[in-house]
């Protein structure tokens, strides 16, 4: 097996078990019967609540009765998305591991350590009979990377502990303490179309680094879809046949494509090549493998009316993206960002999807309806929904101290307890049990909701130790 020369194999072998288990967002079903198998086979109490969400509980180790029931909780599904090209289906094919001793990562795809891998620090707990702990539960949600529908679907009369640690997080070494809430934009144009008239093109972006929309969006990567939108706002005439870009409202869009057609395509693969040299120059550091392919293709039956191409255009060049306002209160945090994540065409319909995170609800409001307004001043359709609330950073957390303390006792180095610009589940938890405290933490993990994706093979068996000697020092 992959993981044969790791040396934790049982934490190792059950994120393998789980890779190979098809667990997209609203396609659990496969994850929720492993987990509630894999709970029968151990002897845990288990159970499963209308949602989806997964409960399994343990009672506390001989000599710890009297500590805290303290909850585990992780998510089940991942953010799916492959290389170009790449066959893997995500409904039915499992996801191809490597290590090289260093790192663990996928084949063409996702790892899906986010949150797989805090899935399997949990069920390693759970199954080790040396750990000791207190009361122990845990809280296994879906639909995490879609809106944390599950976790708005708690039962929480199957949750005794007011305690609560999330294992969501992708940098070993911090405690956090407060998370962003999350708005979606969703915009549309209806489309008209005409006969083509000039040269067809395909224009392609690719290259990008992508990533988290939440933890790589201070990172200063570009974003595909405007990339191709900055190149068309350099031409003086053109009209778009196809459009496409990005693939989830929470990672940021790697690649983009348009067909066109042009009265000079000289001139436009031209511009394309100026650009391309420009952007690799302004992104030398942050995303240096930005391309940009123009080149004349076959002509298309229909194209859309030039004054509705330039409207499109000129719309995904002004909107908002990237980092907005960084935290006044936690240096170095992002406090304000958007994402413009999608857009594609269906049904003779454009769509450009947002996605806006703000760790202040009235900032979060504010760049939602900036987007609305520019949205609609540009002949758009334009609504919001499936808002979450930030979750409000408690700096006199005692759960939060203790676990600092703990950090700095177990493995000799000094944690930071801060806040994060990604959405966790912990506010919408702590709104739904009164009474529970949170933390999120975890290993380290880059480029998560990439192809890029690796999970540290050191410092997830570091968390996952760490964990297990956490738990008895609760108080």
């Amino acid at each position: 097996m992959w993981y044969s020369k790791l040396s934790n194999k049982r934490l190792w072998k059950i994120f393998s078990d789980i890779s190979r288990i098809p667990r997209e967002s609203g396609n659990e079903e496969g994850i929720r019967k492993y987990l509630l198998s894999w709970a029968e086979e151990n002897r845990i109490e288990a159970s499963s609540d209308r949602k989806g969400n997964v409960y399994m509980r343990t009672p506390a180790t001989a000599g710890f009765e009297k500590l805290p029931a303290v909850a585990l909780q992780a998510h089940m599904d991942m953010v799916c998305v492959k290389k170009e090209g790449s066959a893997h289906d995500f409904s039915s094919d499992p996801i191809s591991i490597s290590t090289d001793g260093i790192s663990v990562y996928a084949k063409d795809t996702s790892l899906g350590a986010d949150d797989g891998l805090g899935i399997a620090m949990i069920l390693d707990i759970l199954s080790d009979p040396e750990a000791e702990h207190g009361p122990l539960e845990a809280i296994i949600t879906v639909e995490e990377e879609t809106g944390l529908g599950g976790a708005y679907g708690i039962d929480a009369s199957r949750i005794t502990a007011r305690r609560l640690i999330n294992l969501d997080s992708e940098e070993e070494g911090l405690i956090f303490i407060g998370c962003a809430g999350g708005l979606d934009i969703d915009t549309s144009i209806r489309l008209r179309y005409e006969k083509p008239d000039g040269t067809a093109l395909r224009i392609r972006v690719s290259g990008l680094l992508g990533g988290h929309s939440g933890g790589e969006i201070h990172k200063e990567r570009a974003n595909a879809i405007h990339v191709l939108a900055r190149f068309l706002n350099r031409l003086p005439s053109f009209q778009i046949a196809s459009i496409s870009g990005g693939t989830r409202r929470n990672v940021i869009p790697s690649s983009a494509e348009a067909v066109i057609t042009v009265s000079d395509p000289d001139a436009a693969i031209s511009q394309a090549r100026t650009l391309q040299e420009e952007l690799k120059a302004e992104y030398a550091v942050s995303d240096p493998g930005i391309t940009i392919e123009a080149e004349k293709t076959e002509a298309p039956i229909a194209v859309i009316k030039r004054k509705k191409s330039r409207k499109i255009a000129d719309f995904l060049f002004t909107a908002p993206y990237g980092v907005r306002n960084m935290s006044t209160s936690i240096s170095g945090i992002v406090e304000t960002s958007d994402n413009l994540a999608i857009v594609t065409i269906e049904n003779d319909r454009l769509y450009a999807i947002f996605s806006v995170r703000s760790n202040t609800d009235s900032r979060k409001m504010a760049l939602g309806y900036e987007i609305l307004t520019l949205a609609e001043g540009f002949g758009f359709k334009a609504k919001a929904g499936g808002e979450y609330p930030s979750w409000a950073p408690d700096p006199s957390s005692k759960l939060a101290k203790e676990t600092a303390a703990a950090y700095r006792k177990i493995t000799g180095r000094k944690s930071v307890v801060t806040a994060i610009h990604a959405g966790l589940e912990c506010g919408i938890i702590n709104s739904i049990i009164p009474g529970m405290e949170s933390i999120s933490i975890g290993p380290d993990i880059k480029d998560v909701h990439s192809v890029n994706e690796k999970a540290d093979v050191a410092s997830s068996e570091r968390m996952a130790e760490f964990v297990k000697k956490l738990l008895p020092m609760l108080k």
